[in-house]
C-alpha cells in the first residue's frame, strides 16, 4: 500500500478538496459521478449559480445548475469525458461570474477510474481569466483556435497557423498564451502533444512507436527525446511508473 493509500484509509471521510477550494474565489471546483451529477463542489460554484450552500448542488447535473445553452454545453462536455475517458486540458470557455454575467475561464477536467479502470466520475476546476487588452470577439476567436489545437494535438501545427485562426499576429497570440498559461505558444503546443502521449502511455498498451506517430512525431527517437526533456523520463520509464 502506498503512502497516499495509507493516508486515505485512515481519514474519517473522503478527501475531495472542496473545503480547500472554498477559499479560492476565482476558481470553481467540482467532483461528479458517472452520470455527470455533482457529488462535491466548492462554495464559489454555489454562489455563481444562485445557491446559498454548496450542498444544494449534490445530485444535480450541469444543465440543471447552469442556465440555457451554457448548462447544456457543460453537461455535454461532461458526458463526452465520461464516455471517452479523455482529459480536458485548459480549455478557454465562457462561464458565469458572481454578477451573473458571462466571462472567460480556463477549465481542466480529469476522468476518475475505479480499480478495474472503468470511469466512475470526473474531477475538475475552472479558473477565471480576463485576457488583457482583448475584446470579447477577440477572446472568442482565441478560444476557437485553442479548441482546434486541443482537438488535433497530433497535427503538425505552426504557431502562425493558430494565430491566424485566432485572427491575431503571431506575436499577439504568443502574448495571450503566455498571460494565460505561463508558456510560450510553441511550448503550449508541445505540452498538448506530450499530454496526449502521456494519456496514451497510461491508458493503452499501444507500442511507443505508434504513439509517437499518433502524436505528430516523425519517429520514436524524436518523440523520446522531447518526452524526456519535458517529463524527465523516457516514454518506457513513464509507462512503467504509471502501471
Amino acid at each position: 500500500m502506498s503512502a497516499l493509500e495509507t493516508l486515505l484509509a485512515v481519514l474519517d471521510r473522503p478527501f475531495v478538496c472542496d473545503e480547500l477550494f472554498d477559499a479560492v474565489p476565482d476558481t470553481i471546483f467540482f467532483v461528479k459521478d458517472a452520470a455527470g451529477r455533482y457529488i462535491a463542489a466548492n462554495q464559489t460554484l454555489a454562489e455563481r449559480t444562485g445557491y446559498a450552500r454548496k450542498e444544494a448542488l449534490v445530485g444535480l447535473t450541469a444543465d440543471q445548475v447552469f442556465p440555457g445553452e451554457l448548462g447544456r454545453r457543460i453537461a455535454a462536455q461532461d458526458l463526452a469525458i465520461l464516455n471517452s475517458a479523455r482529459s480536458l486540458k485548459g480549455e478557454l470557455e465562457l462561464h458565469l461570474y458572481p454578477d451573473g454575467e458571462e466571462g472567460w475561464c480556463l477549465t481542466w477536467k480529469e476522468p476518475l477510474f475505479d480499480r478495474t479502470r472503468s470511469v466512475v466520475g470526473l474531477v475538475g476546476l475552472s479558473r477565471d481569466v480576463r485576457p488583457a487588452n482583448s475584446a470579447p470577439d477577440e477572446t472568442a476567436h482565441l478560444s476557437a483556435a485553442l479548441r482546434h489545437a486541443q482537438d488535433h494535438p497530433g497535427a503538425l501545427m505552426k504557431v502562425s497557423d493558430l494565430a491566424a485562426r485566432a485572427k491575431l499576429s503571431a506575436f499577439q497570440f504568443d502574448q495571450r498564451i503566455r498571460a494565460m498559461f505561463g508558456l510560450s505558444a510553441g511550448q503550449y503546443l508541445t505540452r498538448l502533444r506530450i499530454d496526449q502521449a502521456s494519456e496514451k502511455l497510461r491508458r493503452t498498451s499501444n507500442p511507443i512507436s505508434e504513439i509517437a506517430l499518433d502524436c505528430g512525431y516523425a519517429d520514436q527517437t524524436a518523440f523520446t527525446r522531447q518526452f524526456r526533456k519535458v517529463v524527465g523520463l523516457s516514454p518506457g520509464q513513464y509507462r512503467k511508473a504509471k502501471a
